[in-house]
């Protein structure tokens, strides 16, 4: 197997330097001083990666609640569920806002930091769209799937952009920041008023003339609507930025437009598989999310360390296997052929697509953080 970061790569390590613009006016007004004190409460001898993972078990922690007391993501919790879920979430945003400060105090800020953080977030990413969808009782259907899946494009663009312009850009509205913070006010309001009060129909709230002209739109059905929206400046952004880096760099733009093509080919696979195995999306969605997840982080992992030591942009690997496999299986009725994995079984090839998963980009993050860290001559938990 050929290694994750080949040899000739490795010395770029030592010559990368993060750079980072954020245009948040609720970063710089209303969190900043927050986030100058809380990382005080961190001792020097704590490693910002364990602050990081400190964070993301929080979410993870978070979801074990929600396959508790809310599987199918309709059911309603008890009050104190949803305020746990409020907690865990802002305590991963306010750890991931605060672990490269503490990187910074502690003199340890390296590549492996950045990797570290990122391959935390794409893992979790999914994991809080589905705590948001249980949130607002939006259940197993195609409005989780679009929840889920607006992030993820979300969250690949901005690594894209990244790998090309060598800076991460946050705007005035990021996940990071507004996103957590609008996921915890709707945490909040589910324990306060119960979840029922996301399925108020908004269009009735309108005069009635024009209330009778539209669709009904519940309040939960707004929050998908509204990421929807915003999905599509936030990736028109993108691409302009990269066109502008790849024209000072004298290279070629379409070429870096391409590297959109394999994310956008796997999203589209997954909607056909769940488009033709409807059983999967409303029975057994948040278990195919879960191997989505893995295979996503994988892909978004490798982009990064790419990123970090100057290599080619990663194409199609190992991760889009099950994808295409699973989805050939899905379509082979309609191609006069017969579905070998059908009914209950096609259960039993999601849980072999998620093992496979989560063994790979468990793989992956291990060989890569010994990699640097033998490199570097830095450990990855510990200072």
């Amino acid at each position: 197997m050929a290694p994750y970061i080949p040899q000739n790569y490795l010395p770029n390590l030592k010559k990368y330097k993060y750079q980072a613009i954020d245009k948040s006016l609720i970063s710089r007004y209303v969190l900043a001083s927050y986030w100058n004190q809380l990382v005080r409460i961190f001792p020097l001898w704590m490693a910002a990666n364990m602050v990081t993972l400190l964070g993301a078990l929080h979410v993870i922690a978070a979801m074990v609640l929600n396959q508790i007391y809310a599987a199918d993501l309709r059911e309603e919790c008890p009050s104190w569920v949803y305020f746990a879920y409020a907690a865990c979430v802002w305590i991963y945003g306010s750890f991931d806002a605060v672990d490269g400060k503490q990187a910074r105090r502690t003199g340890t800020a390296s590549p492996l930091g950045e990797l570290f953080d990122h391959g935390c977030d794409s893992l979790v990413v999914s994991l809080i769209m589905l705590l948001y969808a249980s949130v607002c009782q939006l259940g197993e259907t195609w409005w989780t799937v679009a929840l889920v899946f607006f992030a993820l494009t979300n969250f690949y663009m901005s690594t894209m952009e990244e790998y090309h312009t060598h800076v991460l850009f946050l705007g005035y509205f990021s996940g990071p920041v507004e996103g957590i913070l609008c996921f915890t006010l709707a945490a909040l309001a589910s324990g306060v008023w119960g979840p029922g009060f996301w399925a108020t129909d908004l269009v009735q709230l309108l005069p009635a003339p024009l209330a009778a002209q539209l669709p009904s739109l519940t309040l939960a059905h707004s929050v998908v609507v509204g990421m929807g929206v915003a999905l599509v400046p936030t990736v028109y952004a993108s691409f302009k930025n990269i066109a502008r880096a790849r024209r000072e760099q004298q290279r070629s733009v379409g070429a870096a437009f391409a590297d959109a093509v394999p994310f956008t080919a796997s999203i589209s696979s997954v909607v056909v598989w769940l488009w033709e195995s409807p059983e999967i999306r409303t029975q057994h969605l948040v278990l195919f999310l879960g191997f989505v997840g893995f295979a996503f982080s994988y892909i978004v992992g490798r982009v990064i360390v790419a990123h970090v030591t100057g290599a080619p942009f990663p194409k199609l690997n190992r991760m889009h296997i099950p994808i295409f496999l699973g989805t050939a299986n899905a379509l082979a009725p309609r191609l006069g052929l017969t579905k070998i994995f059908a009914g209950p079984n096609e259960v039993v090839l999601i849980w072999i697509c998620l093992f496979y998963t989560g063994a790979q980009y468990a793989h992956f993050a291990l060989e890569v953080i010994d990699t640097i860290c033998s490199y570097l001559d830095i450990n990855c938990l510990t200072i």
